[in-house]
């Protein structure tokens, strides 16, 4: 890692682990009765948002200000029942590529996830309004929306037997 890159990713790193360390200290501990429902099934939806920072580094006034204003809004997030559960990722890495061999990192034209944040919404849709009001969009940084849930259970013999009955 070059000395710029490696002083670009101490940066982000202090900025995200302040997040985090908000972001703990925010997790709503909340009841099933405290998170707003969707009509149809009575839960929440999981979804993650994926964090990638943009190019430009950002000063110690601009990282003080985004920590400030990504705490507020994880306190409204999660009194509205979003339940926020953040995650940063070590600058350190290692990418596969479908063949089992090191894929190099520095090729990817893609920014690296810097932080995964687990939120619960009613459904897509709210899940995006919530991602489109993050602050950290206003310093440089892309959030991606995606869905989550545990992996579907391949079709066995066993398995297709007992849905058969």
């Amino acid at each position: 890692m070059t000395h710029r890159s490696a002083q670009r990713w101490q940066s982000v790193s202090f900025a995200l682990a302040t997040l985090t360390l908000c972001g703990a200290a925010l997790r709503a501990d909340t009841g099933p009765s405290a998170a707003p429902h969707d009509e149809k099934s009575g839960a929440m939806k999981s979804f993650v948002f994926l964090f990638r920072q943009g190019p430009r580094q950002l000063t110690e006034a601009e990282l003080k200000r985004r920590a400030d204003e990504v705490r507020a809004w994880a306190l409204e997030q999660n009194s509205n029942g979003h339940k926020l559960d953040p995650r940063i990722l070590d600058a350190q890495l290692y990418r596969l590529g479908p063949d089992g061999d090191a894929a190099p990192v520095e090729a990817s034209s893609e920014r690296p996830i810097t932080a995964i944040l687990f939120v619960a919404a009613h459904d897509f849709a709210d899940a995006t309004r919530i991602a489109k009001s993050h602050p950290g969009l206003r310093y440089g940084a892309s959030v991606e929306v995606r869905g989550w849930g545990p992996p579907t259970q391949p079709a066995t013999p066993a398995n297709a037997q007992s849905s058969a009955r």
